[in-house]
């Protein structure tokens, strides 16, 4: 393919996308269809097919604009004052307070099937950053030595996992705990699995 049909592709691509992630917002997930996408696009929904295998296919790429809209909120709270444990806390807060916000990217990218992730997808830049993020910030802590290194993969999974189950429950009104009490619980959890005392280093 050469380097014009390839851009004019990938444009086309991105305006199925964009429509697609604005009806998500307003609408959710069963809120979207083919022809609801070439709408708000302003194409043919039939064109959507050119580009897209099908609507799991849009999708899966809706997820990773989605986790990169959440990795640069994170971002925001980036704070060179904080310790690596207080800088982990403060991403996790993030990343849990903006699902809060997005009941319905989180059912779209946790819950909702999206069949084969396109493999272009899941190279180079288009990895997701939410997790190369967290785990840089505890492979941080290792070198500070609050935990093992052998320990950081073991950590990073039990972390992101505590999250999405909070998440989980609130979202589908499972658990009487407000979002701030899960948040006290996922801060208690961090500290324990860096084996520090609350009280002698708890963000300020």
């Amino acid at each position: 393919m050469s380097d014009k049909r390839e851009i004019q592709k990938q444009r086309m691509m991105k305006y199925f996308i964009e429509a697609a992630k604005e009806i998500i917002k307003k609408e959710g997930v069963k809120g979207l269809t083919a022809r609801k996408i070439g709408d708000v696009a302003g194409y043919s929904y039939a064109t959507l097919y050119n580009y897209f295998r099908d609507i799991k296919e849009v999708l899966a790429y809706c997820v990773f604009d989605f986790f990169e809209e959440c990795y640069q909120y994170m971002m925001e709270s980036k704070n060179e004052n904080l310790n690596c444990i207080e800088q982990l806390i403060v991403y996790t807060d993030a990343y849990f307070k903006y699902f809060i916000a997005n009941p319905d990217m989180f059912q779209l990218i946790y819950i909702e099937d999206l069949g084969n992730i396109p493999i272009e997808l899941l190279k180079g830049d288009k990895k997701l950053s939410i997790g190369v993020l967290l785990k840089e910030c505890i492979y941080k802590c290792a070198e500070e030595g609050y935990i093992e290194k052998a320990n950081i993969d073991v950590i990073h999974d039990l972390i992101g996992s505590s999250i999405r189950g909070k998440l989980l429950l609130l979202v589908n009104k499972r658990d009487e705990k407000s979002s701030e009490d899960l948040l006290l619980e996922l801060k208690a959890e961090i500290e324990f699995l860096m084996k520090i005392r609350s009280q002698d280093r708890s963000p300020k």
